[in-house]
């Protein structure tokens, strides 16, 4: 049957944490760049788009129903590939007012864009990106080789317009409810580090339109439809059915009261100074996020604490590994080898972990001799962010003593500013896959354990008492899952 009907749906997306779409190319200052648009806006490659919803779809329903929709291209046979059913077009920013951002904007159009108050600050990204500083921590706690790397993000909060649409033979297209499904899936992430707290989005809003060419009706409605994708002339509101996330994914919240002091991060903006006018050495991690009131408006763009999913991430995966090992019979001298000149060398055993990699995933490199092929990890952990105010941060003098005289060394002298019993809660989403075996589940309910009860600290001044927790874990399922308990 030759298809007659036009299903096309306009969709608003928010970015609950930061997104990192990158060109793949450093741009001389960080070693990743953001994709902007025409006019120097952040933006949604449609490829992008397209290929984290194919693989979602991949998922649920198979290879052989997702290359029938998103097409594929046979290369012994060419006549047997197809082109892709499904169009999806870039992701479009929108300004404080909602109105999506189109083409090449010039004299009026661009002086709004400077003048609008949330898009002139995405605006000058382009020469300031936010960034984040990756480091990678051995077994050892110092930084690994190579493992030093930055991130260039757009901060949380910003929404898009993207338009999805398809031809199709019937009203009720099977494929393409299940693509927009999709858009409700929580795995549903964009760009780079989702693993690590960025990419989360979220639906705002869907329009739906369907012509039938067949029906005088459903022809006029379809040459009445315009091209801006803010027009919303013959659209309708749209409520897109939920998945049922419970047989995908599994979530724990974290509720962590800290102990004492905390910082996360090394931040870049000095909020407090001594009585000199001198503000600290050592800064919290503070970024700005944008805020939507229930009428659709921004709130004027405020910076709150940070508390990246990465570092939240390392902590856990080396507290991890150690579970795993123990649990195993695994111990020290078990990953004692010998180098070249036959002298034994340690190696970082969260690195080589099984359960490590079960959970987090592993790179397919030359390291490892072709003998894998890489692996996606399953837990994502969320960015958080935490409201704060003068009075929550406090200056802490720090400095080195000469171990001969008893006195100060010189230079030594420097301040940390440090958060005072602020809160901090956490989200993690666990893919529940098979290949999770029940140690690595066991070991990571351990390390949840030991960081809810003050074993296992969080970012800076571990060695001087700061950065511990009392805290809950909550899981969606009540602890069926982590637990091994049968479904």
């Amino acid at each position: 049957m030759k298809p007659s009907i036009f299903h096309i749906t306009r969709v608003t997306l928010e970015t609950v944490t930061p997104l990192s779409i990158a060109t793949g190319k450093a741009n001389g200052v960080f070693d990743s760049s953001l994709v902007l648009d025409a006019n120097g806006l952040p933006t949604i490659p449609g490829s992008s788009l397209t290929g984290v919803l194919r693989h979602l779809y991949q998922d649920e329903h198979g290879k052989a129903d997702s290359n029938e929709l998103f097409g594929y291209q046979d290369h012994k046979n060419s006549e047997q590939s197809h082109s892709s059913r499904l169009q999806v077009s870039w992701g479009y920013i929108q300004d404080s007012k909602g109105n999506a951002i189109q083409g090449l904007c010039l004299g009026k159009q661009r002086d709004a864009i400077e003048k609008d108050e949330i898009l002139k600050v995405a605006l000058s990204l382009a020469g300031a990106p936010t960034s984040r500083d990756r480091v990678r921590l051995n077994h050892k706690g110092v930084s690994a080789d190579q493992g030093k790397f930055d991130r260039a993000v757009l901060p949380a909060g910003y929404r898009f317009t993207v338009e999805l649409s398809l031809w199709s033979a019937t009203q009720n297209d099977a494929q393409w409810e299940r693509v927009l499904a999709l858009l409700h899936h929580p795995l549903f992430r964009l760009g780079g580090s989702t693993r690590a707290g960025l990419g989360r989005l979220k639906i705002i809003e869907v329009q739906k339109l369907m012509a039938d060419l067949t029906q005088e009706k459903g022809r006029n409605t379809f040459n009445k439809m315009q091209r801006d994708i803010n027009s919303r002339v013959g659209f309708n509101l749209r409520k897109l059915s939920e998945n049922d996330n419970n047989k995908i994914v599994v979530t724990a919240t974290l509720s962590l009261t800290p102990n004492s002091y905390w910082r996360i991060g090394q931040g870049e903006k000095p909020t407090l100074s001594d009585s000199n006018g001198k503000t600290a050495d050592l800064l919290p991690k503070l970024e700005q996020r944008i805020k939507w009131k229930n009428n659709n408006q921004p709130e004027p763009a405020a910076e709150y604490l940070l508390i990246p999913g990465s570092s939240v991430k390392g902590a856990l995966s080396h507290r991890i590994a150690f579970h795993a090992n123990r649990f195993s019979g695994l111990w020290a001298d078990d990953y004692l080898e010998p180098d070249e000149t036959g002298k034994q060398k340690d190696f970082d055993k969260s690195e080589h972990c099984d359960v490590i990699q079960q959970l987090f995933g592993f790179a397919s490199d030359e390291q490892r001799k072709g003998e894998h092929k890489g692996q996606a990890g399953c837990v994502f952990i969320d960015d958080a962010y935490q409201t704060f105010t003068r009075t929550d941060l406090q200056i802490i003098m720090h400095n080195s003593i000469d171990r001969f005289s008893g006195s100060v060394r010189d230079h030594m002298l420097f301040s940390e500013e440090m958060v005072w019993g602020k809160d901090v809660k956490l989200c993690l989403t666990i893919k529940k896959d098979q290949n999770i075996t029940s140690i690595a589940k066991k070991s990571l309910q351990y390390a949840l354990n030991d960081l809810c009860q003050g074993r296992l600290a969080l970012g800076a001044g571990v060695s001087k008492g700061h950065g511990f927790f009392d805290g809950e874990v909550i899981w969606s399922d009540g602890g069926k899952w982590i637990q091994g308990a049968a479904e």
